[in-house]
């Protein structure tokens, strides 16, 4: 929103006085006509600002233009006692007569600086680190003059790599240094890492493929140390419960894929050289390749150690060779 502020006199009795009777006696031949709103472009208010025809003292100065963006306001008094000390022929029509003044500007938007803090950032660090700022203020923009030439720069910037925290000074506006205006930006800076997600909701028993994956970029600081951040670590596996499209995935959260389910009919394969035994019996839990599970044989009733080799199929080793008969 733009501010305004009213400019009033303390020293206009006698225009008051003349307010009370006399605005209602202005003459048409009077040759002054009141601007009720002007766009300053200029660091100074003339006198032809306010009034148009204003006589021989038009381009006399006399008021300092308000800052770029924002406007003040000439009561009836003021505009009176004006007209009386540079003897322009106006007078008021009403007691509610006013003039607006507003200065010209040139937005220079939050984006704007947000970019140029972002590009001097990172010629300050590695080509390879990615990284994304917050300012502090979220609303800051710079209002220049509209008769500046609309650009920003850094003049300083400072970095904390501990607390990646910076502080900047950024000036705008070329050309006159009445044009140029300064401001202080302070945020931080948060690095960024490229994490695979899986596409699409994905449940136990489901095995992860590589159409199941993409990478997205995501802050540092707000995924799990654990979390995982090659793809290739996900290709094969399986997840251990339901997991969410688009979720940092940690170690945890997945295994290969089970091979042999709790209370399953597998085969238990006893093999050297020279022979292979082999029994049927049931999976006491689940396993996935290379893990080892308990099995009960059909027959004999006895528990057994198998590795688990594929779908339906278990190695027992020489320990496990009397459980098979």
């Amino acid at each position: 929103m733009k501010h305004a502020q009213t400019f009033k006199s303390g020293r206009l009795m006698g225009a008051a006085v003349f307010l009370a009777v006399g605005f209602l006696s202005v003459s048409d031949s009077l040759a002054a006509t009141l601007r009720h709103h002007t766009i300053i472009r200029d660091d100074v208010v003339r006198l032809g600002d306010i009034f148009q025809d204003a006589g021989k003292h038009a381009n006399r100065v006399v008021l300092q233009a308000p800052e770029p963006g924002k406007r003040i306001t000439l009561n009836v008094q003021w505009l009176y006692h004006a007209s009386r000390s540079y003897d322009v022929k106006w007078k008021p029509l009403s007691t509610l007569d006013q003039a607006v003044l507003e200065r010209s500007a040139i937005l220079i938007s939050t984006e704007q600086i947000r970019e140029v803090i972002d590009a001097e950032i990172r010629n300050k660090l590695a080509k390879s680190y990615k990284f994304e700022i917050d300012l502090d203020n979220r609303l800051l923009q710079m209002h220049l003059p509209g008769e500046a030439i609309p650009s920003v720069k850094i003049k300083r910037l400072q970095l904390d790599p501990q607390t990646r925290r910076f502080s900047a000074m950024l000036t705008s506006g070329e050309g006159r240094t009445q044009l140029k205006r300064h401001i202080n930006a302070t945020g931080r800076y948060h690095r960024l890492i490229d994490i695979p997600v899986l596409v699409r909701r994905m449940r136990s028993g489901e095995t992860i493929g590589q159409r199941d994956i993409r990478q997205i970029t995501v802050r540092a600081d707000k995924i799990d140390m654990n979390a995982l951040h090659n793809a290739e670590d996900l290709i094969g596996m399986s997840p251990l419960r339901t997991i969410s499209a688009d979720r940092a995935i940690k170690r945890n959260d997945i295994r290969m894929p089970i091979l042999v389910p709790k209370g399953s009919i597998v085969t238990m394969v006893f093999q050297t050289n020279r022979m292979t035994l082999t029994a049927q019996g049931k999976a006491l839990q689940d396993g996935s390749k290379g893990d080892t599970i308990r099995v009960l044989n059909a027959k004999t009733h006895k528990t057994i150690d198998g590795t688990v080799v594929n779908s339906g199929t278990v190695n027992v080793k020489s320990a496990g060779r009397v459980a098979l008969r």
